[in-house]
């Protein structure tokens, strides 16, 4: 009884320490946003790395263990990945160069959501004939030079598998001829399974979901880069559907660490 209250407690302190530490945190990227929103106008250039670091000390706080394998293409490009969790945003804006596109209920979110508006997150509402317009977006977005990445699953899994994608935002890497650059990420317990506590899907609620996170121990990310694709001359369908096919067998090497 007694080493079962001493566990207990163990977890009680470890998650009342990552809350302090990442309030600490939050609070820091709202007065950044606040007093480098308007600079980031003229000086875009110091943005991305002031999220990236954000990122990181997010990912640090939370005792997440991200591994990256293979290199990114070294250009602007539509970049794509699987979709697990919202630390799937964290994960990746630690360790490369690109703005999001989510749905637009992470908006609402507390703190997260204006902290993902300031770092020049875009949102769509699932569902409700936005793609379109969306897709003129991304198309300028990319013709700036900017990397946007989005979840052509259009929502979260379990991990295991890859969900059928859906193909109108390919669109604008048709459009302006750009290449896609598909990213995995595998989320591990300290057996080497998939994490149970990991995805966020279903009617998981954040908040219980973040504490499951923060008083957990160390949760280790594989992030598995492939190599980037030019369109050719495909269709939005047809990308969709060969990049899916592409990711879905990737998947199962990053899953049994054949990388």
């Amino acid at each position: 009884m007694a080493s079962i209250e001493s566990a207990s407690f163990k977890i009680r302190l470890r998650l009342y320490y990552r809350i302090v530490r990442l309030s600490l945190h939050l609070l820091a990227g709202a007065v950044l946003a606040v007093v480098c929103g308007a600079a980031f106008v003229q000086y875009r250039i110091y943005q991305q790395p002031l999220i990236r670091w954000w990122h990181r000390r997010f990912c640090e706080i939370l005792n997440l263990d991200v591994r990256v394998h293979g290199e990114p293409l070294d250009q602007h490009a539509m970049w794509i990945s699987n979709h697990v969790s919202w630390l799937d945003i964290p994960v990746l804006g630690a360790h490369f160069p690109v703005y999001f596109l989510s749905k637009a209920e992470v908006a609402n979110w507390p703190v997260v959501g204006w902290l993902a508006r300031a770092a020049g997150t875009l949102f769509i509402q699932r569902g409700s004939g936005e793609a379109g317009s969306v897709e003129i977006r991304l198309a300028g977005h990319l013709r700036a030079g900017r990397n946007i990445l989005f979840f052509p699953e259009g929502t979260t899994t379990n991990g295991e598998k890859i969900k059928r994608f859906f193909h109108k935002l390919f669109g604008a890497a048709v459009k302006e001829e750009v290449p896609l650059q598909p990213v995995l990420v595998c989320y591990r317990d300290e057996h080497d399974d998939l994490h149970p506590h990991a995805p966020f899907i279903g009617d998981d609620l954040f908040m219980d979901h973040a504490i499951d996170i923060l008083k957990g121990e160390r949760m280790v990310v594989d992030v598995l880069v492939l190599p980037s694709v030019m369109p050719d001359g495909r269709d939005a369908r047809k990308l969709a559907r060969d990049m899916e096919a592409v990711m879905l067998e990737a998947l199962g090497r990053l899953q049994r660490r054949d990388f």
